[in-house]
């Protein structure tokens, strides 16, 4: 008799030891796993050599020890995007056996529960951790929660969970309702669950829907909400005593203070708590609360089961489908007899019930299957009995000429008759060099290298991957290890296939064997890592394809296998060599030449508004005045970058477009670059330069700086890429320019103001100040359906509205998430300052030119003219319309017309009615006549 035992600890190839609830590093070979990270997974048993694996595995018995496995999914593996937390996991119920030889290495997973410092934890090496859970069947998300944080469930429950499992799997919406205080019926004492009871709006008991008489057969819709009998009765009785007043009539309730829950000082070591192998299980919406204390109850995760009305078809009863037959049999007899015909059970009017449902159209003659089997047996053919050009030849000989004329044609053909594909070693070689280089067949460009058509490069193609696949499964067959470049693949969800037949011989080789280059390779050829560009390394990883290059450093490669994660950093090594280097070795080559060697150029200020170096490629230098800025400090455009690029005060002294005043409008304080006022091209760097020195041009043709422009909220720009053009300054309000600056005591200017304590001074006093700037972020507020609702931006671990503050000196600040305006998100690459101008500060063009948006803003900020029509009338002409009227004295007036004023008293139209004391009006073209004159 054997008795199977199970081992307590196996030893890697790497020399540690394992045991079972060990977190581990397993993977395939490189080539077998087409270059992907390191799968994370937890050891659930330790198999012995010679072993059964249990059913559904795809290993057999083998003279190698295995291990059972339970699998983790990174987060990338799901949604296929980039995650920034690369240490962040997703649990799950998926299991693999495995060879021993592909475990690499062992690392560390934990629940963030269990963490008492993530940030320390996620900076060792090797550590991981967890917080939801992922279902590859039903593909969706679950919290995981500890055992000992959930309270509202029945107290057997609750115990019986608590010795089996550590953590259970809910859904979002659940875990407040778990973690609540424990709810009881009023009526029988039970437990109730969320699903089958309501709480009365009034007295916040809880009560059984089946416990209510008559029972409740559903929750209240949205928007209503159910109050109990005695509470009822008691609000009725108010309202007839005129005692009950909406709003002040009840006694609010103090608020219950909630006791804050000591931390348990859980040991560090502590396993999690488990059941046969298991430290989770699932317990949601669709649990039965009792079925979780039986031991063989299902663990998986449920969903909403697709049984019920809703679901199935509403089928009769036997005797009510007897009569609705036998009526359509007899019934409606003057209806004709056309009509109500008797059909039988289980089938349709006009359906075939026991005849052969197929027709039959052709036959083929008996003489082809014979004749075939005669071409079949034909040796003198060139091409196999299975080749599909054959068989169409055969085929088409048979119908045009007869059985013995087509046997004579296919004697006499020749090999190319058939057309084959055939490829030269080297045209082969050519072909999977192709097919290495594209990750995959690109037919048209394959064909121009081998300079054939597409069409037979894809026919070869398949020729080829079949040769493959035969010489694959031999050595399956023969029990060979696969050592192939095309191996196939698992392409399922979740963890690829990681198991491969062995041969018992065969000593299992680590990763190394494939994924790392040799010493002889390595010193034959220039390495240089494709990640990091360094050119130094211990030891060189070979790159996966998506990533262009060959190969890795040590630290990149392990980082990639390791974390998933590729990081583009150039090492110290990757950089320019020094001058000094090179001038050494100048000196060392021509030292008898009496060539001066040229000085070598000034070191590369740092930047001026961030005062850091970092990242240098994305630093530019004025070429006139050498005012050094990052691209996303000062808003450049990339196809500007280069040796050529001029800062926006240089450029304007060469092209005159605005203000030679360099002045900002928003702030009384003068621009430090003032060096450009003597335009001297010296290379030497003034000290002056600064965040103030980072001007921009506004609409009307001044000049303001970033600072400014950005902390002032109604300020936009034209390109929120570049921070120009400055439009919507008139928009400020008028109180912004009104008060006075705390620090310089000048009215003049648009001030901001503390976050804390509403101190109005200049962006520009506040930073020569030392004063706090930087960004926050808060909740979007609650919006109503005409109102727009606020933006939302992510920078780093923050989500939310994003809001420009600046501090005093004097607060504490100790608590407050606060990002600094050049600080770099390394996901999306950007500053916080570009990521804030972008979302926020970026003008609705409209589809307008500059020019009218600024004509509508003038056109907003002048007072509004109300137009009244004037009751003037000419004294000379006795017109009501002139573009200018004037005010004349009327003496003078009466002394030009002369004559003419008895004129016009016969007639009846005398202006005087128009003469106000002693002056009148007259049309401009009375009054030019009389001044001509």
């Amino acid at each position: 008799m054997v008795i199977s035992y199970s081992p307590s600890s196996a030893k890697l190839l790497n020399g540690e030891t394992v045991f079972v609830n060990d977190h581990v590093y397993v993977s395939l070979p490189w080539s077998e796993r087409d270059g992907t990270p390191y799968i994370i997974a937890r050891i659930i048993e330790l198999l012995p050599p010679n072993s059964t694996p249990k059913k559904g595995s795809r290993l057999s018995s083998s003279a190698e020890a295995s291990v059972r496995l339970s699998m983790y999914y990174r987060p990338s593996d799901i949604s296929g995007r980039n995650v920034s937390d690369f240490r962040l996991l997703l649990a799950a119920i998926h299991t693999d056996v495995q060879p021993l030889s592909n475990v690499r290495g062992k690392c560390y997973v934990r629940h963030k529960d269990r963490i008492d410092d993530l940030i320390s934890w996620k900076r060792m090496p090797d550590h991981f951790y967890f917080i939801k859970y992922f279902d590859p069947y039903i593909k969706r998300e679950y919290e995981v929660l500890r055992t000992e944080n959930v309270t509202n469930i029945p107290p057997n429950v609750r115990e019986t969970l608590l010795k089996r499992y550590e953590y259970l799997i809910t859904e979002r919406e659940m875990v407040s309702d778990l973690t609540d205080t424990f709810r009881s019926c009023c009526i029988c004492s039970q437990w109730a669950a969320s699903q089958e009871s309501v709480r009365c709006e009034e007295c916040k008991k809880h009560y059984h829907m089946s416990c209510l008489t008559p029972p409740l057969l559903a929750k209240p819709a949205k928007g209503y909400f159910w109050v109990c009998l005695p509470c009822s009765l008691q609000r009725k009785k108010d309202i007839e005593d005129q005692k009950y007043h909406y709003g002040n009539g009840t006694v609010s309730k103090a608020k219950q203070t909630a006791k804050v829950k000591e931390k348990k000082v859980d040991d560090a070591q502590r396993p999690d708590v488990s059941h046969r192998g298991w430290p989770w299980r699932y317990f949601g919406l669709y649990t039965v609360v009792q079925d979780t204390l039986d031991p063989d109850d299902p663990i998986f995760p449920k969903a909403a089961t697709r049984v019920g009305v809703r679901y199935q078809a509403n089928v009769m009863p036997w005797e009510e489908q007897q009569a609705a037959e036998a009526h359509h049999g007899f019934g409606d007899a003057e209806a004709g007899p056309s009509r109500h015909l008797g059909v039988e059970r289980g089938h349709d009017i006009g359906e075939r019930k026991h005849e052969s449902t197929y027709e039959v159209i052709c036959t083929p003659s008996p003489e082809l299957e014979i004749y075939m089997d005669q071409v079949r047996a034909m040796k003198n053919i060139p091409v196999p009995a299975y080749d599909v050009a054959r068989l169409d030849m055969a085929v088409l000989a048979f119908t045009r000429m007869g059985s013995e004329k087509a046997l004579r044609h296919m004697a006499s053909t020749r090999l190319a008759d058939y057309k084959p594909i055939v490829f030269t070693d080297k045209e082969t070689a050519v072909f999977e060099a192709e097919l290495e280089e594209n990750g995959g067949l690109d037919a048209h460009k394959t064909a121009k290298a081998l300079g054939k058509r597409p069409a037979e490069v894809l026919r070869f193609s398949y020729i080829w991957k079949n040769k493959k696949l035969k010489a694959e499964n031999e050595a399956l067959r023969a029990h060979l290890k696969v050592h192939a470049a095309h191996a196939r693949q698992n392409k399922t969800l979740g963890a690829p296939s990681l198991g491969r037949i062995r041969a018992k011989a065969d000593p299992d080789a680590s990763d190394d064997e494939v994924s790392l280059y040799n010493a002889s390779y390595v010193s034959a050829n220039k390495m240089q890592c494709a990640a990091c560009s360094t050119k130094t390394s211990k030891a060189w990883w070979r790159c996966p394809r998506t990533v262009h290059g060959t190969a890795m450093c040590e630290s990149c490669g392990a980082n990639y296998r390791k974390y998933g994660v590729i990081s583009f950093v150039k090492a110290e090594d990757s950089k320019k060599p020094d001058k000094k280097d090179s001038k050494k070795k100048a000196d060392a080559t021509g030292s008898g030449s009496a060539t001066p060697v040229p000085p070598a150029p000034p070191k590369l200020p740092p930047c001026a508004c961030c005062r850091r170096m970092e990242p240098k490629s994305s630093m530019a230098r004025c070429k006139t005045c050498t005012f050094s800025v990052h691209s996303g400090c000062y808003g450049i455009a990339p196809q500007d970058m280069g040796p050529e690029w001029e800062c926006e005060l240089c450029a304007n002294v060469r092209l005159e477009e605005t203000n030679l005043d360099c002045r900002c409008v928003l702030c009384p304080k003068e621009a430090t670059a003032n060096v450009l006022a003597n335009k001297s091209k010296s290379r030497k760097a003034p000290a002056g330069f600064d965040l103030l020195s980072a001007l921009k041009p506004t609409e009307g043709l001044r000049w303001a700086h970033i600072l400014c422009s950005v902390w002032i909220p109604e300020v936009v720009y034209t390109n929120a890429l570049t921070f120009k053009t400055v439009e919507n300054i008139m928009a400020v309000p008028t109180s912004t320019w009104s008060a006075t600056c705390t620090l310089c005591h000048q009215q003049s200017g648009a001030k901001i103001s503390c976050g804390i304590c509403e101190g109005a001074f200049h962006a520009s006093c506040a930073w020569q100040m030392g004063y706090k700037f930087g960004f926050g972020f808060s909740l979007a507020p609650p919006t109503k359906k005409d109102v727009p609702a606020p933006i939302v931006v992510r920078f780093k671990e923050e989500e939310g509205v994003m809001t420009p503050q600046c501090f005093c000196r004097s607060h504490d600040l100790e608590g407050r998430a606060i990002y600094e305006m050049h600080e770099i998100d390394p996901e999306q690459n950007e500053t916080a300052l570009q990521i804030y101008t972008a979302a926020y500060k970026a003008s609705h063009h409209d589809d307008s030119f500059a020019l009218i948006r600024k004509a509508k803003r003038l056109e907003d900020a002048m007072p509004k003219i109300e137009y009244v029509p004037s009751p003037r009338q000419c004294y000379q002409c006795h017109v009501d319309v002139s573009p200018l009227w004037h005010e004349v004295d009327r003496s003078k007036l009466d002394d030009w017309r002369g004559s003419e004023d008895m004129k016009m008293e016969v007639d009846g139209e005398s202006g005087e009615e128009n003469a106000s004391g002693g002056q009148v009006y007259t049309c401009h073209r009375c009054w030019y006549g009389m001044a001509s004159e």
